[in-house]
């Protein structure tokens, strides 16, 4: 059994020195030391130059190129401010070409060099939290000028009348992309009966008191399937398998129309984003009639839809919950030829409304308050709780402000809010 030796950089760089006049193999016989290391040194000369000659080993290293990963940090931050994808790929050939053109030889960005540059650099691969486009340059104005249209418009308005919705596209299958597994395992799978492009729309709605209602689900099919379908739930169907013009009238009837309190308090106020089926000209027509509309500005609904903020996340991480355990422990039915078959639309629609049911009215309320959608002076009409707050000041501030804070009239300073362009988007 050989002996496990180390030796220092000074050491390594006078074998280098031998093995480039006499070659490897005599190097190695020499010194006696593997011909494998010979060659490893002789490619890392540039790099044991820089260590220490005591230093043997290079654990824990300070990095050998600052100017090179401080240009690429930089390359990375930008990229993501541009909420552009950035992989370990991309670093890789950008590290490469910030490498040539800084003329540094035998530089090859492997893999190990990517981990310790990122783990120096304290960056880490991430999972995505939300796919859109970018903020419009001027959001600061569009949403100011649509807080001051939501502010005008909900005065006399009782929050269980000041509604948000919003559409949630769902598929019957709906696996995660992180799983527990062994480390070094090659193959991850996870099972699933192949209906990951089979789409159908849920429709959710929430009231700013931290109501909820039915929840209205659009399956891709000509004709509505004869189920009986469990109660609180709405059900229609379309070729297409999502809202369009129609579907919106056919949600306004059967659910906007039908709210609480609806008959006794016609004036309301619908909170929407700028989707196509939102803005026909029969459905302005049909809602005008019923109902004042507030049409959240293209790119601002991560900012401005209290469902977006706080909701339809976790919607849908129950719903994945409910379909896991079904794959675990449902009942399934399976084709001739031994395939598993999709859940049934009837079981769909239990999952939405127990998803839907364990929605709380906090985390509802919470969507409106962070949506930045604050109404101001309704909080002197209504009961204090039905909007929480973070502590006893801010709910005395809320109370006694009766206009749009300070830093809402500086960024509404220059913007012409009698113009077609500050209300682009709102009916």
């Amino acid at each position: 059994m050989s002996t496990r030796k180390s030796y220092t950089a000074e050491k390594k760089l006078k074998i280098v020195d031998y093995a480039e006049i006499h070659g490897n193999r005599e190097a190695a016989r020499v010194y006696n030391t593997d011909e494998r290391n010979v060659r490893d040194w002789r490619k890392n000369k540039t790099v044991l130059q820089t260590m220490k000659p005591s230093k043997r080993a290079l654990r824990l290293r300070r990095e050998f190129w600052p100017d090179l990963e401080i240009e690429l940090e930089t390359w990375i931050i930008d990229q993501r401010k541009e909420s552009r994808r950035v992989s370990t790929i991309n670093i890789q050939m950008r590290a490469k070409q910030i490498a040539n053109e800084k003329c540094i030889l035998n530089f090859k960005a492997s893999h190990c060099w990517i981990n310790r540059f990122m783990k120096r650099r304290n960056l880490s691969v991430r999972a995505v939290t939300s796919l859109g486009q970018k903020l419009p340059q001027d959001w600061k104005e569009k949403m100011a000028a649509f807080k001051l249209f939501v502010e005008q418009n909900i005065q006399g308005i009782e929050l269980q009348q000041i509604g948000n919705m919003d559409e949630v596209p769902m598929s019957f299958d709906m696996p995660s992309n992180f799983t527990i597994d062994k480390k070094g395992s090659e193959n991850i799978k996870i099972s699933t009966t192949g209906s990951e492009k089979c789409n159908f729309t849920v429709v959710l709605c929430v009231t700013a008191d931290g109501g909820k209602l039915p929840p209205f689900v659009i399956f891709k099919r000509k004709t509505i399937p004869k189920l009986n379908f469990p109660k609180g739930i709405v059900v229609s169907v379309n070729p297409k398998g999502w809202m369009t013009a129609e579907m919106f009238s056919l949600w306004f009837q059967k659910v906007w129309k039908n709210r609480k309190g609806s008959f006794f308090n016609p004036k309301s106020l619908l909170i929407l984003d700028s989707a196509r089926s939102h803005l026909t000209g029969e459905v302005q027509q049909q809602t005008k009639s019923q109902s004042r509309i507030a049409v959240i500005p293209g790119g601002l609904t991560k900012l401005l839809q209290p469902l977006d903020i706080s909701v339809n996340k976790s919607f849908k991480n129950i719903i994945r919950n409910l379909w896991e355990d079904w794959m675990i422990n449902g009942y399934k039915t399976f084709t001739k030829g031994g395939n598993m078959k999709k859940a049934s639309y009837n079981e769909v629609c239990h999952w939405i409304v127990k998803s839907w049911d364990m929605i709380t009215p906090q985390c509802i309320k919470n969507g409106f308050r962070k949506s930045t959608v604050e109404f101001y002076g309704q909080l002197k009409e209504h009961d204090i709780e039905s909007v929480e707050y973070e502590d006893e000041d801010e709910i005395e501030h809320n109370v006694n402000q009766n206009e749009a804070p300070d830093e809402l009239i500086e960024i509404l300073k220059g913007v012409d809010l009698e113009s077609d362009e500050s209300f682009d988007g709102f009916d």
